[in-house]
This record gives C-alpha cells, sequence and structure tokens, in this order.
C-alpha cells in the first residue's frame, strides 16, 4: 500500500488554490490535512490500481495530490455558497449558471469519473496510457 501519510497535504492545496485566491481562507490547517488525508484514502479505495501504481511511480505524487485536492475543494466550494441569516437580514451566495467542468461544489468527498481514470491509468474502455489499440472495433461494427 502506498504510504500517502508522507505527503504535504498543504503545500499541493496552496498550489491547486492559486487560480482561487482566499478560498482557503475560511479553513483550519487541521481541518484541510483531516479532509486531504480522508479524501487520499478514499481515492485509494476507489481505484485498484492506485496504491500500486503510487507506490511504483508510474501515478505521480503530483497528479495523486491533484485529484485529491480536487475532492477537498468542491467541499470548500460548496460551504461558500451556502446562505446566512442572523434574522435581520439574510444573503445568500448562489450561482445558477452552470459551472466549467471541474469546479462543480458537493456537500461530499467523491471521486469523478475523470479522476478515476487519472489514478487508474486509462480511461473506461481503453488499454493504459501510451498503448496503441488495434483497431478492430470498426471492422466488426462493435
Amino acid at each position: 500500500m502506498a504510504d500517502v501519510k508522507s505527503i504535504d497535504w498543504l503545500k499541493w492545496m496552496r498550489v491547486n488554490l492559486l487560480d482561487q485566491p482566499g478560498l482557503s481562507d475560511r479553513y483550519p490547517v487541521e481541518w484541510i490535512q483531516s479532509r486531504c488525508r480522508v479524501a487520499a484514502e478514499m481515492a485509494l479505495t476507489s481505484s485498484n490500481a492506485a496504491a500500486v501504481r503510487l507506490a511504483s511511480g508510474d501515478l505521480s505524487e503530483e497528479t495523486f495530490a491533484y485529484v485529491v485536492c480536487a475532492m477537498v475543494i468542491r467541499v470548500m466550494r460548496y460551504s461558500t455558497l451556502k446562505s446566512e441569516s442572523n434574522g435581520v437580514y439574510q444573503y445568500e451566495r448562489r450561482d445558477d449558471q452552470s459551472n466549467p467542468p471541474g469546479y462543480d461544489a458537493s456537500p461530499n468527498l467523491y471521486v469523478s469519473k475523470r479522476e478515476k481514470q487519472l489514478l487508474d491509468g486509462y480511461a473506461e474502455g481503453r488499454g493504459p496510457i501510451g498503448t496503441v489499440g488495434m483497431g478492430v472495433n470498426r471492422i466488426y461494427s462493435m
């Protein structure tokens, strides 16, 4: 099993939040590290190959950290969209427009299909990254 305890989650969160300054300001360091550790375990259990690929170096720490940070950032985004009220005023931060891909907010940690493909090293229905398909599907109408 890959050792994800030695990964510097704060470093990777800083890198992945460069395009969203201020998003993590509301969260203590302990919360961020805790969510990253939980997300890392979820990522490893959602992909049978992730631990082996991470240990062998086929899956880089940077890519693994990207997946974990994306999971945590979705939760951070969700909490900024909630409404608040003190009885006198009500403020709701909402955006009814659809978000660009990868910018969805969620109250829960989850591994998206695209992130699972990164962990597995191949897209659904395709071989491992770097392999060339034979292309017989067109011949046999598959």
